[in-house]
């Protein structure tokens, strides 16, 4: 019922604007209509196979009574934390294995979603993982000051298909690729130790029981054998492979390089990656370890080739603001210094605790609903994200037209022109909930070029809206986007870029 207000109010404002304005506005009401559906999403979903408190059947419930129709399920890959005592860190530990993808099996855990796939036919439910690709040790458990850093910097895995395509997901808890390197050299001293204890033992002799040769006594090269047998074998099995993970918990902070490794894997195996909660911050204690949480948007800016960043609900201090990270790293795609641009996404991180689970969502811009469209869409941008009071309101358009010849270019498009932009936004607001904060109060919509907000549009009600951007400039690339009620970090909608590239009219 609130979709079919919704959609006959845009139908009653456009003739309204078509009467009064001219017949232009008309066709933006319609342009995502005529080619798109707009689907709402919940993006990063815990359930009890990891640390969730719903059964995925009972996520799906309660995603349909809120008017979801997607669901993206992201388990975490591996919940495994492990301290091992030098100098025997792989046969001394202190293992926390939670649930997880890797403890409830990765055939378990496609099957499940797949099953309720065919039980809720209405529904479209993807797999997905939220990789913990690195962690290291800091200070000392028998000093009394370990911690444990860099655990909360998590990057989502979507668009895995396989069993193993989870099971190889490259991670400190997963394990790394093995390597033989310099430091693969000196792991094979036990086998020097073990030799010569051997050697010791069947001789019956050694070089210090010489002395007692007159004696007959031979005990002393026998021990000294069994202790070298003894001290090969215990180290030669902590050893094994003696090869060195490329990266571990135990060499302090490797950079960025476990994440891009990460990232480069998933892309080489045809999946997304979306940088979660980037600005996460939180301290705690837990048995005895401090947990070291600190934000990460930072490493943002040193990564490459990852599809997109989560912008609600960690992510609009420093990450999605206009001036942000997220406008760097669209500028340095502009400026040929990315070869993808980078995608913004809602996150809801649900795990229960009572929470709204379509509390933040993503939108998706769809041809039909299926799997293959969803993952298009967030492979290209076709999505905006929105949190809070501003589900209420709907991002019905927003498009940059060539006047020239009426061409348009959705969000994640590229369109070239050769005079001034035309972008038309169309928002509506659904005041059928009596507690909308849109029937107290008006909301702004901020519309931003190159990272900086050019207009600022007010309103109290649906707002439909043709702007021409007195701006043009041969051979330059630029995008704009749409921050729509983002004054409060917890609310608002975040459009993705539509790029502009302008170009001389040919004479």
């Amino acid at each position: 019922m609130c979709r079919k207000k919704s959609l006959y109010s845009t139908f009653v404002l456009a003739i309204f604007t078509c009467l009064f304005l001219g017949n232009s506005s008309l066709f933006v009401n319609t342009s995502y209509a005529e080619q798109y559906k707009l689907i709402p999403s919940v993006i990063h979903i815990h359930t009890t196979i990891g640390n969730g408190e719903n059964t995925p059947e009972e996520i799906v419930e309660l995603a349909r009574k809120s008017g979801i129709k997607v669901v993206i399920f992201t388990e975490h890959d591996t919940m495994k934390w492990t301290y091992g005592v030098p100098p025997l860190r792989t046969i001394i530990q202190k293992v926390v294995d939670q649930n997880s993808i890797q403890k409830y099996g990765a055939e378990n855990y496609i099957n499940t979603i797949e099953e309720l796939n065919k039980k809720y036919p209405d529904m479209v439910l993807l797999h997905g993982a939220e990789s913990i690709p690195f962690y290291y040790w800091k200070g000392s458990y028998f000093k009394k000051n370990l911690a444990l850093v860099r655990g909360n910097e998590h990057i989502l895995v979507l668009g895995l298909e396989t069993p193993s395509d989870y099971e190889i997901l490259p991670s400190v808890g997963n394990g790394f690729p093995l390597v033989f390197n310099i430091e693969s050299i000196f792991k094979l001293w036990p086998v020097c130790f073990f030799i010569f204890g051997w050697v010791l033992i069947s001789l019956g002799k050694s070089t210090l029981s010489t002395k007692n040769k007159d004696s007959g006594s031979k005990e002393p090269g026998k021990v000294l054998g069994i202790v070298c047998f003894f001290v090969g074998t215990i180290f030669m099995v902590n050893n094994f492979p003696f090869k060195s993970p490329l990266f571990d918990q135990y060499h302090g902070d490797q950079g960025v390089w476990p994440y891009q490794y990460l990232i480069d894997h998933a892309d080489n195996h045809g999946a997304l990656t979306f940088w979660a909660h980037p600005e996460v911050e939180k301290t705690m204690e837990q048995e005895d370890i401090n947990i070291i949480s600190s934000s990460y948007e930072e490493d943002l800016l040193n990564t490459f080739d990852y599809t997109g960043i989560a912008v609600f609900s960690e992510g609009m201090r420093g990450v999605g603001p206009p001036g942000g990270i997220w406008d760097k790293l669209l500028l340095q795609y502009c400026a040929g210094m990315r070869q993808r641009p980078v995608w913004a996404i809602g996150e809801v991180d649900y795990k229960g605790h009572g929470y709204d689970i379509a509390e933040t969502q993503t939108v998706f811009l769809l041809k039909e609903k299926s799997y293959e469209n969803i993952m298009y869409a967030l492979a290209t941008g076709k999505m905006y994200a929105t949190m809070g009071d501003a589900n209420k309101l709907t991002l019905n358009s927003f498009v940059v037209e060539d006047t020239s010849n009426g061409k348009l270019a959705f969000m994640g498009d590229d369109i070239e022109l050769t005079g001034k932009p035309r972008i038309r936004i169309v928002v509506t607001v659904d005041k059928t909930s009596k507690s909308s904060a849109y029937n107290k109060r008006g909301f702004k919509i901020d519309l931003i070029r190159n990272g900086s907000v050019i207009k600022t549009f007010e309103a109290d009600d649906s707002i439909d809206i043709a702007y021409d951007d007195d701006y043009y400039n041969p051979d330059e690339k630029v995008y704009y986007r749409l921050a729509v009620d983002t004054s409060y970090l917890f609310r608002g909608i975040v459009s993705n870029p539509v790029f502009v590239t302008f170009k001389e009219e040919e004479k």
